[in-house]
């Protein structure tokens, strides 16, 4: 279980950062590869898709070959993270600037457009923020338990490639003051586009200050379903008013698609320890 790979004893400590090394060289090496390449993973959807009823998940993959990888694909997101490999911690450094509020709701959730200049930067490649998608109810799991929401945070790099970093969010009593502009300006109907250039926000923070992360090698969690896509999982949580979520609810709808097999996969956990 999760909680038991969590808690190892200080004198395996060493011993599993020292293995942690070389874990963390293939992980160095995916992104590589996602940064140079074959181009992007990624491509318009073509076929009209849902998170339920006949264009569900379990018939995205039957709707268009397009969708094909959503059901052949063996590194489909999200996913039920139980057991874990530790590696020695390498910061992401997120380099997050303040913009003008700009949200888009297309139908299948709320997206906040990201200005120019905000970053992920990891192991020397730079990711641009791209945009913040609202996902009700967070899609991975930890140990079988999911979240009252999550936010993906979707960089690319300058051939298109994803990595993208989730925040899971809890219900709680913490006062957001970014996430509350966000939400008094939700677009609530498909198609409606929000731009206020009076209102600035700044994504850094809808991060926890916790940074310890898992990370995995998964896909995109909507059709086409594309693999592969470098995921990082915050493993901090965060607390937002619950009044916050059910808005956020009631603008997305239910927008989580279920957890996919992992197929031997194996997660990281990188604590900053």
């Amino acid at each position: 279980m999760l909680d038991r790979a969590l808690a190892l004893p200080q004198a395996r400590t060493l011993a599993s950062a020292l293995l942690g090394v070389g874990v963390l060289v293939v992980l160095g090496g995916v992104l590589a590869s996602l940064a140079y390449g074959q181009g992007p993973v990624t491509s318009e959807p073509t076929v009209p898709w849902s998170y339920s009823g006949e264009r569900g998940p379990g018939r995205w993959a039957a709707l268009t070959p397009d969708y094909a990888q959503c059901a052949t694909g063996r590194l489909q997101s999200p996913i039920d993270i139980r057991s874990v490999e530790r590696i020695p911690h390498l910061p992401l450094v997120f380099r997050y600037r303040s913009q003008a509020l700009e949200l888009v709701n297309d139908g299948y959730g709320v997206h906040l457009l990201a200005g120019r200049g905000s970053e992920l930067r990891l192991r020397g490649n730079v990711y641009a923020l791209t945009e913040v998608d609202f996902h009700v109810p967070g899609e991975h799991l930890i140990n079988g338990v999911g979240a009252s929401g999550e936010i993906h945070f979707i960089h690319r790099d300058s051939r298109g490639q994803p990595v993208i970093v989730a925040v899971r969010v809890q219900a709680g009593h913490r006062f957001n003051s970014i996430l509350k502009r966000i939400v008094e300006n939700l677009p609530m109907r498909p198609g409606e586009h929000v731009l206020m250039p009076q209102v600035g926000v700044n994504p850094l923070f809808l991060l926890p200050s916790d940074r310890d992360y898992f990370a995995y090698t998964g896909s995109l969690g909507s059709p086409p379903c594309t693999e592969p896509v470098q995921w990082f999982i915050l493993a901090h949580p965060l607390e937002i008013d619950a009044d916050l979520i059910r808005t956020i609810a009631l603008a997305t709808g239910d927008n989580a698609r279920p957890v996919q097999p992992l197929n031997g996969r194996t997660v990281h956990f990188a604590p900053r320890d």
